[in-house]
Formats: C-alpha cells, structure tokens, sequence
C-alpha cells in the first residue's frame, strides 16, 4: 500500500487525530492526553505507537515520565487547511492585538505582517499557495530574519486567521519571523495560551516596520 493512504487511513482515526489536534496545542503526557480524549491509557498507547511509526509524534523521557509532542512540521499546515473546512456559520472569535497561530504570529499583527511583506514584494500570493518575492532577502533583513531552509514544510502560506478573516503567514517563513520577534523582545507568547503581548519595545519597532495598523 501506497505510505501516503496508510497515512491518511492513520489520521482518519479519531483517537489519532484527536491526539494530534491536542499535541498541536503543545506537549503532553500520555495521561494527559487519555484523559483529554477519554481513552484508556492501554488503548491509547497502542495509537500512540502508530503515530511514532510514521513520525508524526516524538516523546521524551524525564525518569518515568514521558511527554509526547509533534514531530512532523508539515502537520501544522495540515491543520491550517483541515481549520479552514470549519462550517463557517461557526461564531468567529474577537479580533486581537496579536497571537500565535501554531509556531507563527495571528491576530491583528500576523494580518498586518502579511500584508506589508506582499506589498513590499517580499511574499507574492499565487493562486492558493504564497512564493518569495524578489525582494525577499531585503524586506527580511530589515527584521533581522533570513530566508529560512524550508527543509520538510512549506517555505510560507496564507493561514486564514479566524480573528480577522483574513490570511496572515504560516510556513516556514511565518515561523522564523515569529522566532526573531520573540527572541527580540518584541513579542511575549503567554504560557498556556495563544495569546501574545506586544512589548513596548515591540510596539516601537513593529510601528516603524508595519505601521499603526498591527498596533490598533
């Protein structure tokens, strides 16, 4: 059989899918996660196991305990894609300041890098996909971020933010500009959440780079 239909027939699962649509939120146990999907501890190791053979999730080990987390990048655009197949009658969420969506920044910040990277001819949306503009390497710079090896996933895309209703970057790209702006100070991921803060050194920087628009 064809890996890619054993993966689909895998993830087709709900006690599989369940467990990566929980992972996505970030680490857990395996108790953790029985409980959250209400599952044996048994019957889920045995899911559990599958999901490793693919390498869809890694675990760690601290003495007794051990904690399982994605380990395949590609996944969180797959969930990107999967979210936006959500019955859009749905009530969607407030709009906020800023956010993370997955390992990239959502919200009104995540919008508005988007858009001044497009404008700036950095990203050019194509069709459904997003590809580098010419000026990649240049626009990039001015955050302190470089074009990023893409490696298994995508190099960037447009992530339909549910807040706006529009696309902000995921992908590769989207992951290495959040990186840069947490590393810089500029943005504080709140634990436990998927919300973030925008420093007043952030909001200085993020003014003169994107404008009043990510800070409203």
């Amino acid at each position: 059989m064809d890996e890619r239909v054993r993966l689909l027939e895998d993830l087709a699962n709900p006690v599989r899918y369940g467990a990566l649509v929980r992972l996505e939120r970030g680490p857990a146990t395996a108790s953790a996660l029985a409980a959250a999907l209400g599952v044996s501890q048994t019957v889920l190791a045995n899911h559990l196991r599958r999901l490793r053979d693919h390498g869809l999730v890694s675990v760690r080990h601290r003495g007794r305990h051990a904690t399982y987390e994605l380990a395949e990048p590609g996944l969180r655009e797959l969930f990107s894609v999967v979210n936006e197949l959500r019955d859009e009658r749905l009530d969607s969420p407030p709009s906020v300041p800023a956010g993370t969506c997955y390992d990239h920044l959502s919200g009104r910040l995540g919008v508005a890098l988007y858009d001044t990277l497009a404008g700036a001819g950095a990203i050019v949306p194509d069709g459904d996909g997003v590809r580098l503009g010419e000026s990649a390497e240049a626009v990039l710079a001015r955050f302190g971020a470089a074009v990023p090896e893409p490696r298994r996933r995508l190099m960037a895309y447009a992530c339909l933010d549910s807040s706006e209703g529009r696309p902000h970057l995921g992908g590769a790209l989207g992951a290495e500009l959040a990186r840069v702006m947490v590393e810089r100070g500029w943005v504080e991921p709140q634990p436990g959440s998927r919300a973030a803060r925008i420093t007043p050194a952030g909001r200085r920087a993020l003014r003169r780079l994107l404008g009043d628009a990510a800070l409203a």
